[in-house]
C-alpha cells in the first residue's frame, strides 16, 4: 500500500499534470512528538499521488522534488497557480518551520481551463456551485469550495486539466441559487470569468 508508512494532513485533490485525471497532494508529518523519532519517522516529506486512467496511483516524492527539503511535521496546505503558467502550485505549512512554496516546474505541455465564478443571486465566490465539464469524451466534476485541509483554504479559480484537448465541449454550472448555466465550446488555456445570470 503506497500510503502505509505515511502520516498525512491536508490532502488536496487537483490535476497537477493537467492530463484530465485528478491527483492528490498530501502534506505529511506524524502527530507524535519529535522525541518519538527514535521509534518511527515523525518528520516526513510531502507526496503527490498521481492518478491515471487505469485507476492506479503512483506516489511521487523524489520525482516531485519534495526530497530536496528537510523532512518536517507538515500540517496545512493550499493550491493555486501562483506564477500564472497554467500549472497548479502548492504552499504547505510545517510546525516550527517556515512555510514552503512548491512551484510546479514539471515538463507538462497539456491544456487547462480555469473558471472564476462570480455569484449574483448566490454568494459572491460561487461557493457550493457544482461544475460539470465535458471535453474529448471525458467528463469532470468539481464542487466549489475553499476548504483545503488543516487550517488552510485555497482561493479560486476552479482548475481543470484538459490533456491534449484545446477546448471544453460543454460546461454546466449549477449555482447554489438553483440557476443552471451552460457554456459551449470554451477554448482552453485561459481564466474564464463566469457571472451567474440574474
Amino acid at each position: 500500500m503506497l500510503s502505509g508508512p505515511m502520516s498525512g494532513y491536508s490532502p488536496n485533490i487537483a490535476d497537477f499534470d493537467n492530463d484530465g485525471w485528478k491527483d492528490i497532494f498530501v502534506s505529511r508529518g506524524d502527530v507524535a512528538s519529535p522525541n518519538m523519532s527514535v521509534r518511527f519517522q515523525v518528520e516526513q516529506t510531502n507526496t503527490v499521488f498521481q492518478g491515471s486512467p487505469d485507476g492506479h496511483w503512483r506516489a511521487l516524492t523524489a520525482e516531485a522534488g519534495f526530497d530536496e527539503q528537510p523532512r518536517a511535521r507538515h500540517r496545512g496546505a493550499a493550491i493555486g497557480d501562483f506564477n500564472h503558467d497554467g500549472k497548479l502550485d502548492i504552499v504547505a505549512t510545517a510546525l516550527s518551520r517556515p512555510s514552503e512554496l512548491w512551484i510546479n516546474n514539471s515538463a507538462v505541455h497539456a491544456h487547462w481551463l480555469e473558471l472564476a465564478l462570480q455569484g449574483t443571486r448566490s454568494n459572491r465566490d460561487g461557493i457550493g456551485a457544482r461544475i460539470k465539464l465535458k471535453a474529448a469524451g471525458m467528463t469532470q466534476f468539481w464542487d466549489v469550495s475553499t476548504a483545503s485541509g488543516y487550517a488552510s483554504s485555497s482561493a479560486g479559480p476552479v482548475h481543470f486539466g484538459l490533456g491534449q484537448t484545446k477546448a471544453a465541449d460543454e460546461i454546466e454550472v449549477h449555482w447554489p441559487s438553483g440557476t443552471e448555466q451552460i457554456l459551449k465550446n470554451v477554448p482552453a488555456d485561459q481564466i474564464l470569468s463566469v457571472k451567474e445570470p440574474r
